[in-house]
């Protein structure tokens, strides 16, 4: 008696990246953020400067990184869009 094996391979897909992804305009967005409950006055007095020196490193570090001038306007128009998208 022979026993017959049918041997069907997978299909190849190609492997699923689920490392987390942050970009410049999520650290702009953070920015705004921290403007807008800033602005609201949601940080008590003794929580302002850890807020403010958190919020200058998250700065120093979009404008460090940011494209050049040319590409800068197209990442400033989008910062601005997703700033308004947080507000509302």
């Amino acid at each position: 008696m022979s026993e017959e094996t049918n041997t069907q391979e997978a299909p190849v897909t190609e492997p699923e990246n689920n490392e987390p992804q942050i970009s410049l305009a999520d650290f702009s967005a953070a920015l705004q953020v921290i403007d807008v409950c800033t602005q609201r006055g949601a940080f008590r007095g003794e929580e302002l400067s850890s807020v403010g020196q958190l919020r200058d490193r998250i700065n120093a570090f979009v404008q460090h990184h940011a494209p050049a001038k040319e590409e800068g306007k197209a990442t400033e128009e989008a910062t601005e869009e997703v700033a308004e998208e947080t507000a509302e």
